[in-house]
């Protein structure tokens, strides 16, 4: 159903002549089919008074679609619409049929939909939705945030649920099966509920890695919806017996813990993704009404290849714990997802994300990494290149590349049109600021993506970098806190809770040297260095010797263990010695984490000239100085020079 022109303010109001209505409509249903609140005359009720409400209506939406056509550029209520819409700042147009259009609108991006018969998978119509969608959702672009210190750890705590919006997370169904292998269905159908629900208008969904935390756990349902920050939850499970299945689907109120909506499937199990699909879209369409929040459409990029869906969901679990291990095992299960189905775009999107970590994570694969990569980025752009995790691929292949222009445009696509629930596009433009200096702006980012997934141990430690590279150890550190109850790798965590306490000047050589043992624990890189070092922790000479010759050794060339090599001879006040680190890494194209070279040195390393050369040969004072974007630590200088401040 259209909005009524009496009800709740619109996202889109759609101007369009009279004759054009059958095309009009097109367009407002394909709106709604993407969860928008659309106004358009038809929507006017008996009684109403036509000016009115029709200025009311124009003057408060986000977005003035104005189709143009032949009658309509004619129109002198289509161009009083548009006149108002471009003065407000809220005008997207598009061309219904070829015409010339008002000459005062002859400037304006004008997406050409003339050919466009409805087709939801069509590449212009999908371009120009996310236009759409990028003024709809223009004012949810957060503030800087003014949290400092304790104020910022209570946040942290995510003990109260998201005020005033409405907000669900899908718990992992319950398997009641006795075949443990209904396991990967009922994840499945958890998998694509979420999906779902996340493309209801109005409502926000918590993220799958925070909702599948609960996994296998029985805690009050109260303090579930405290943790994970959200005022509804949706519970089930799955039973099987022979060729038929049972769901069974609840809504709980998380502040009461009591039921609100319930309801019971029985299905034969003939096509399983059928079922899950079917099961997800009744779900979602009965939560719509009960909530109250617009309607669902479909998630592209899947697969109906049951076997490979399997190994797809199996291999994002095991990508999110981030460790060695996990991460060769993600990529093989990865590789098995799309050998049976080469056409799952998802799975070769999710092989590209697993192999980038790789470069960090397990840098001496990273040529044959690199290689694989760009197998599988290719095969996503010829599947699906208008999807918005395409383009959040493509953000990180062009960051590789830096090519840092194109790799923010690429990152803000994906971030305005994925839904609000996934973390994924929060996390690669945060990175993507962080590698360009912009790390206050960045932390808005990665706070926003905590929000939605408190329980990510990888969004935490996303937060964590960024806390420490700003200097704002406090919150770092209360961070460090939360993060230790996630699951998941914890050698990034412990390594910057070492560097934290090197900063520090009040910290017992004891303290150091007990978090050194624990950074050790964790050290999935089993570096030599780090196992002579914590045995001459208060001898600088023999430190620095120690990491002298680490620098020279053949297993310590990649990015990933040079940083670290630069970070502690930085400590130990051998400047020229860290620079010497950090230049080996400038030249390295697999150097996937360049954002770390704004790691608060202590040695004075950033006002050396060498390291304002670093600056250039990565090419981030070409970008800056194109976009005007400055980063937190550098200024421009006349019109050709820079200089770092901090």
């Amino acid at each position: 159903m259209p909005l009524s022109a009496t009800s709740t303010l619109p996202d889109i109001f759609l101007s369009y002549n009279r004759e054009d209505q059958a095309v009009a409509r097109r367009f407002a249903e394909a709106f709604e089919r993407e969860g928008f609140t659309v106004w358009w005359d038809a929507t006017l009720r008996s009684g109403e008074a036509y000016d009115e409400v029709t200025e009311t209506a124009l003057r408060t939406a986000k977005a003035v679609v104005v189709l143009w056509s032949k009658k309509s550029v004619v129109s002198r209520w289509v161009r009083a619409e548009a006149t108002l819409a471009d003065r407000n700042k809220t005008l997207v147009p598009a061309m219904i049929e070829p015409c010339e259009r008002p000459i005062m609108f002859e400037l304006t991006q004008t997406a050409d939909l003339s050919h466009w018969k409805g087709d939801a998978d069509d590449r212009a119509w999908l371009a120009y939705l996310a236009d759409v969608r990028r003024f709809v959702e223009s004012d949810r672009v957060p503030a800087r945030s003014a949290q400092t210190g304790e104020a910022a750890a209570r946040s942290m705590t995510r003990s109260t649920p998201r005020e005033q919006a409405l907000s669900i997370a899908v718990l992992p169904f319950t398997n009641m099966s006795s075949d443990p292998e209904q396991e990967y269905f009922s994840d499945g159908l958890s998998e694509e509920l979420l999906n779902h629900l996340a493309q209801l208008k109005g409502l926000q969904v918590a993220g799958r890695t925070s909702s599948f935390y609960f996994k296998g756990k029985h805690e009050d349902l109260r303090i579930i919806g405290g943790k994970l920050g959200v005022n509804h939850l949706l519970e089930g499970s799955v039973r099987k017996a022979g060729n038929r299945l049972r769901i069974t689907a609840q809504l709980i109120d998380a502040a009461k813990g009591t039921h609100l909506w319930s309801q019971t499937y029985d299905r034969t199990l003939d096509d399983v993704f059928a079922i899950q699909e079917g099961i997800a879209r009744a779900v979602a369409e009965a939560l719509s009404l009960t909530l109250g929040v617009g309607r669902t459409v479909s998630v592209a990029g899947g697969t109906s290849h049951v076997a490979a869906y399997e190994k797809y969901l199996y291999a994002r679990g095991l990508y999110h714990q981030m460790g060695r291990t996990e991460l060769r095992r993600a990529i093989s299960t990865y590789r098995e997802a799309v050998s049976l189905d080469p056409g799952f775009a998802r799975a070769w999107s999710g092989l590209h994300t697993a192999l980038e970590a790789t470069l960090f994570i397990i840098p001496e694969n990273s040529a044959a990494a690199r290689r694989e990569m760009i197998e599988a980025g290719a095969q996503v752009m010829a599947l699906a290149p208008d999807a918005w995790w395409a383009q959040d691929m493509r953000a990180a292949q062009l960051r590789l590349q830096r090519r840092w222009s194109e790799a923010e445009s690429a990152a803000r696509s994906a971030l305005v049109s994925a839904p609000a629930s996934e973390i994924d596009p929060l996390v690669t433009y945060s990175t993507f600021l962080i590698t360009v200096g912009r790390i206050d702006e960045a932390i808005e980012y990665a706070e926003r993506a905590r929000n939605v997934d408190p329980l990510s141990l990888r969004v935490s430690r996303t937060l964590q970098v960024l806390l420490t590279v700003a200097g704002r150890l406090d919150e770092a550190q209360a961070e460090y806190e939360r993060s230790k109850e996630l699951a998941g790798s914890r050698i990034v965590a412990e390594y910057l809770a070492l560097l934290r306490l090197w900063r520090r000047k009040d910290v017992s050589p004891a303290a150091v040297e007990a978090q050194f043992r624990t950074f050790l624990r964790h050290d999935e890189l089993a570096m030599a260095l780090n196992r002579s070092l914590v045995e001459t922790l208060e001898d600088p000479a023999a430190a620095r010797a120690t990491i002298r010759a680490a620098l020279v050794d053949p297993a310590n060339q990649d990015p990933t263990r040079t940083i670290h090599i630069a970070t502690c001879a930085d400590h130990y006040g051998d400047k020229d010695l860290a620079l010497a680190a950090l230049h080996r890494s400038v030249p390295d194209p697999n150097w996937a984490n360049i954002g770390l070279i704004w790691f608060p040195f202590e040695s004075g390393l950033r006002t050396d000239p060498r390291f304002k050369q670093m600056l250039r040969d990565l090419g981030l004072a070409d970008y800056w100085r194109q976009s005007g974007k400055w980063g937190d630590f550098v200024q421009p200088l006349g019109e050709h020079d820079f200089q770092v401040i901090r």
